[in-house]
């Protein structure tokens, strides 16, 4: 699609003529994201981690954990190594070919920290979901992968229903080595796609060969696996629409049970890494968004819900149905089923999320290993939320970026029904007024821009934004 909105005419009319009338309101999803392009929270928390303090510390978690529960944990496991760099990766990671010279002692400073968080602990947490994401997870080879799930079940009881994934790198994934995952007892696992070009991967240093992607699949299928995820990213260098058709047919012959479509932010300054990716390889925000639209009525058309801002899943698949039932969550793992379970993340720079509590630990692995041998929870940085207006605002948010609706009072948020006034009569939004109560429906237009639709309730991007850009 192309529109000229600047375009300068042969001959210039007079000064006095008549006014020339203003350009027609945005219509189209592609017009609507470059009129409100503007840096934006993804929203994983409320408050976000940049509004995270020195001030919360290891205490603080200590305290959190003495408080007796019954209720299930999350457990999210960070293993920071790769073996190589993908110049696009915001993640915090390690690169390094020493194997199990670093993985040994790692494996070990997790030991010590589970010791010390089931310590804290009055009674042991019965384990509802486990995450293992990085990194690269499969970096561990098949034996230290048993060791860290063994020490996982020496410290907490595994649910019989656990919903345990893995995030791994298919470059590195044989028929063994799944079959291994399953038989520890992951039932999910997801794995990067990003672009299935060789032009692409190359340009971003990332290659891993088409046949190789679909063994991959292939495998994870024999082994049985309940649901498989794949990562592709859109706005990488050298790629085109026609590159990434290419890549979606691939998605569409692998038929994952989950996708995550995610547009590329370029932040070379925040990430030095990045500053080898060329910004005149990058495509146009045009392409990119055309790219987007492309993808989303691809899938959506072949049997995938859309699920909050950049998943899908088919709708048999856990993440659809509890979309549909009003049951997703989100936190810093993204979307998922787990409802309002406490989140626990063990390694370095692994945040936990409590009701009113977040905590993140130290992100330098040195650091990470003092604090262990020093018999100390390994905490750097965190928040307490304890005002009850910012839990409100939390709760609207969660409704906005999970289920697309929201229902507000008048009196305490009139200038929050404002601001969606505008994104009413851009028809992003519906509004409907019952008394005191404003009612919210995201519309499907309005759903590309649902950060933007859920920053309207943070007072916090109305002073300024930050974040990063929708395109």
């Amino acid at each position: 699609m192309s529109t000229t909105l600047d375009a300068t005419p042969a001959t210039r009319p007079p000064a006095c003529s008549r006014a020339v009338p203003s350009l027609p309101p945005p219509t189209t999803p592609l017009e609507l994201l470059l009129k409100y392009d503007r840096p934006v929270p993804r929203y994983t928390s409320y408050p976000t981690a940049a509004a995270f303090t020195t001030t919360v510390g290891a205490a603080d978690l200590g305290a959190q954990l003495a408080q007796p529960s019954s209720a299930p944990l999350s457990l999210y496991v960070h293993v920071p190594f790769c073996r190589h760099a993908c110049w696009y990766c915001g993640c915090n990671r390690i690169t390094t070919q020493l194997g199990s010279k670093v993985v040994g002692p790692y494996l070990a400073a997790l030991a010590r920290e589970l010791e010390l968080i089931a310590a804290a602990m009055p009674q042991c947490r019965r384990l509802a979901q486990l995450h293992w994401g990085g990194g690269t997870p499969n970096y561990l080879n098949a034996d230290e992968q048993t060791i860290l799930w063994g020490l996982i079940a020496q410290h907490f009881d595994l649910d019989d229903d656990l919903e345990a994934s893995i995030e791994v790198n298919p470059e590195f994934l044989s028929e063994a080595s799944a079959l291994h995952l399953r038989a520890l007892g992951f039932n999910r696992l997801s794995f990067g796609i990003q672009d299935a070009d060789p032009e692409v991967q190359r340009a971003v240093n990332r290659v891993v060969a088409v046949e190789q992607l679909r063994r991959s699949m292939q495998w994870l299928r024999q082994a049985g696996f309940e649901s498989v995820n794949v990562d592709l990213i859109c706005g990488l260098p050298l790629q085109t629409s026609g590159r990434f058709r290419s890549t979606l047919e691939l998605v569409e012959e692998l038929r994952p049970d989950r996708l995550s479509l995610f547009s590329f932010a370029y932040l070379p300054q925040q990430l030095p890494l990045q500053r080898k990716i060329a910004a005149e390889d990058l495509p146009s925000q045009w392409e990119r968004l055309a790219m987007l639209d492309d993808a989303n009525r691809g899938l959506t058309a072949n049997g995938y819900d859309a699920i909050g801002m950049d998943h899908y899943a088919l709708a048999t698949d856990s993440l659809a149905v509890a979309a549909r039932e009003r049951r997703l969550h989100r936190n810093f793992q993204g979307y998922t089923t787990g409802g309002e379970l406490d989140l626990l993340g063990v390694g370095p720079t692994a945040i936990s999320q409590f009701p009113q509590l977040f905590s993140q630990n130290q992100r330098d692995l040195k650091a990470y290993y003092r604090d262990l041998e020093q018999g100390r929870l390994p905490v750097e940085r965190g928040l307490v939320v304890n005002d009850s207006a910012v839990l409100e605002r939390r709760a609207l948010i969660k409704e906005v970026m999970c289920h697309f609706q929201v229902a507000m009072d008048l009196k305490r948020f009139a200038l929050e029904w404002s601001d969606l006034q505008a994104f009413e009569a851009d028809g992003l939004v519906r509004l409907e007024r019952q008394a005191d109560r404003g009612l919210v429906e995201v519309t499907t237009q309005g759903r590309w821009l649902i950060r933007t639709i859920a920053a309207v309730f943070d007072p916090g991007q109305r002073r300024q934004a930050s974040g990063s850009r929708l395109v």
